[in-house]
């Protein structure tokens, strides 16, 4: 993907007239569905319940997708309300997106579409929205996707609730 982005003509044929909002929409229900992916996050919200394991750095290529969905999941399950989770989500691009300037301006200075490349470094709320629509279409609920899914039982739900969220 990144070495289409380096040839214009290439990314509008491959991500161009909405493809790539369908390949990230796809690869967000991947990260829900698919049983690498899940035993992934498994072993990290497993190993989050342990003290040893905390403080924890989550990061993966630019931060926004595996990650995007490891943070949202996780607000989610600490009780963080949708619209404040997609708000922080929705930070990769004022976050992120102004330090790939040099690929914005290179890419357009080849004609590229600056929107397309957008749509592949940055964020789109559609995007964690097809992660959303698959966790609740294969596990009804958020817990459900911990429980059945991950095999993150209520027990360390409770754990991570507990080592996450500050009592006022």
């Amino acid at each position: 993907l990144l070495d289409v982005l380096r040839n214009p003509k290439a990314a509008q044929e491959m991500l161009g007239g909405g493809k790539a909002l369908a390949l990230f929409q796809a690869g967000y229900r991947q990260m829900v569905s698919l049983p690498s992916a899940r035993a992934g996050y498994r072993r990290l919200f497993s190993d989050l319940t342990r003290e040893e394991h905390r403080p924890a750095l989550v990061h993966c290529t630019t931060g926004k997708d595996r990650t995007g969905w490891a943070a949202a999941s996780m607000l989610m399950l600490l009780g963080v309300p949708d619209d404040l989770v997609m708000e922080e989500y929705l930070l990769t691009n004022t976050q992120l997106l102004p330090a790939e300037k040099p690929v914005f301006d290179r890419f357009q200075a080849q004609g590229g579409d600056v929107g397309l490349l957008r749509s592949v470094i940055g964020v789109a709320p559609e995007y964690l929205e097809a992660a959303l629509d698959e966790m609740r279409r294969e596990f009804g609920t958020l817990e459900g996707y911990f429980t059945e899914g991950l095999h993150v039982d209520e027990v360390a739900q409770e754990a991570l609730r507990a080592a996450f969220v500050e009592s006022v």
